[in-house]
């Protein structure tokens, strides 16, 4: 009896040490922040006169204990995405006459950032893809939407403490929703990204578009602009990372990691992440799930004539020619999928932040599934060989159990 005893104490043990690690997974966060957001800070009448819809610049400030990290989703331009770390109490100002004349400095912090990363979603392609592989060649045939061109309408903009919502579409055509976190979470919708209060996500969406081949596809083209000098052998990195289990995302258990070179060298640096995986319908699904391609990393030719009209312009101008400036395709589909017009509609989920992306941890309920899939064999182990012992001494002459 003192056996069995002992066997149940050390299974119990063992599944609460599950438990534990579990709840401990769950628990552990990355710094919370603060979120205060403005839509279109200081802008005067005669430029965003009453609730206009046409002009959309978000600021956030995500405020912590020690320092502060500033979102811009900028739509006046070419859509810009920056993140932007800073010591506590520094100040974003946007001069907008100078803004929307394309001059140098109209935005500008009022102490020099520790660091800035930008995503510039710079052109999206429809081309043709008569080899059905779902990349887009060099020399594909293809129609250049510019976003500098398209006139966005908002249709929303929610803030509070701990989360910043804007949406935004194109004639319905193409759409954007932003979102920004105060806490460590997983995303509402699919693919389910981890993000931390130190990342900002974004959704592109492209529906009901008219097609222009008869095998079309879509991508889209990111440029990157990092506060970081631009010298030799120093250059943004792709990496391909395999998540813990696809709980959240089923069938996807691949992470891919845009890095700038402080950020896969010192942690400190700006990076974009997405998993691999776009969806052909607004109910995202694994049976409407697609694949996505990326190109490696190119430095771009003349950074400050490419970035003319976005934000990166506004803050840097001709500086931008020194500084780190790549840029990268991502394309949607893969073979046999019935490309674009099968369904016509594509969208993926990017995030973009600060410091190294956030690494998956096992869920509570993932480890005690797994401590109860391990405890109850060893239970029947356990009692089955005590169950064996116990008949034998039993059959044995003069002993009684």
């Amino acid at each position: 009896m003192f056996k069995l005893q002992r066997a149940s104490h050390t299974v119990l043990l063992l599944l609460l040490a599950f438990t534990g690690v579990g709840l401990c997974s769950a628990q552990s966060s990355d710094i919370e922040r603060t979120l205060t957001g403005w839509l279109n800070p200081g802008c005067p009448e005669n430029i965003c006169s009453g609730d206009s819809a046409g002009i959309t610049l978000v600021h956030i400030r995500a405020d912590s204990a020690v320092d502060t990290i500033h979102y811009v989703w900028d739509f006046t331009g070419k859509p810009t995405i920056l993140v932007a770390l800073t010591r506590k109490n520094v100040t974003l100002d946007i001069h907008w006459d100078d803004l929307f004349a394309g001059r140098p400095q109209s935005v500008k912090f009022s102490e020099q950032p520790i660091y800035t990363f930008m995503t510039v979603i710079n052109r999206i392609f429809q081309f043709d893809d008569p080899e059905d592989k779902g990349t887009m060649a060099e020399n594909a045939t293809l129609f250049v939407f510019d976003p500098h061109e398209f006139a966005y309408n908002r249709t929303l903009v929610w803030f509070n403490e701990k989360d910043v919502i804007a949406t935004l579409n194109v004639n319905n055509n193409f759409l954007f929703k932003l979102n920004a976190f105060s806490t460590r979470d997983h995303g509402m919708d699919y693919p389910h990204l981890l993000h931390t209060s130190n990342s900002t996500q974004i959704d592109i969406v492209f529906n009901n578009i008219s097609t222009k081949f008869e095998r079309p596809r879509f991508a889209v083209e990111l440029l990157f602009v990092v506060s970081e000098q631009a010298v030799s052998g120093s250059d943004f990195e792709i990496t391909k990372r395999k998540s813990l289990d696809d709980e959240h995302t089923p069938g996807i258990f691949e992470i891919i990691d845009v890095l700038s070179p402080g950020a896969f060298k010192y942690s400190t640096g700006g990076y974009l992440e997405y998993r691999p995986v776009a969806y052909t319908h607004p109910e995202r699904d694994v049976s409407t799930s697609t694949e996505t391609h990326q190109t490696e990393p190119k430095s771009i030719e003349y950074p400050a004539n490419e970035l003319n009209v976005t934000l990166a312009y506004a803050i840097y101008g001709s500086k931008l020619d020194s500084l780190l400036v790549q840029g990268m395709n991502i394309s949607f589909g893969f073979s046999g999928d019935g490309f674009y017009s099968k369904t016509n509609y594509t969208t993926m989920t990017f995030q973009v932040g600060y410091g190294v992306p956030p690494i998956e941890k096992l869920s509570a309920f993932v480890l005690i599934v797994a401590g109860i899939g391990i405890g109850l064999p060893l239970v029947m182990l356990v009692f089955g060989g005590i169950y064996v012992c116990l008949k034998k001494l039993r059959n044995r002459p003069g002993i009684r159990v």
